[in-house]
């Protein structure tokens, strides 16, 4: 997952938090919002090629999830 896909997925998902239909759902928008923004600074912090190019297998280290 590109690094913009990762940002679009957070704001989707924090968008998400202000409409749930319940409250189950409203947790689980939570979680993502916190996963996502885990990834992004993950992502923003690493050096050498740039993040936008990378996908999960491509990264040297293997997957973040």
């Amino acid at each position: 997952m590109t690094l913009d896909q990762l940002i679009r997925n957070h704001e989707l998902a924090k968008a998400n938090v202000a409409r749930p239909s319940s409250a189950e759902e409203r947790e689980t928008y939570f979680d993502l919002v916190a996963y996502y923004a885990k990834r992004i600074r993950a992502a923003q912090s690493r050096a050498g090629r740039h993040m936008t190019d990378w996908y999960d297998d491509e990264h040297p280290r293997g997957s973040d999830r």
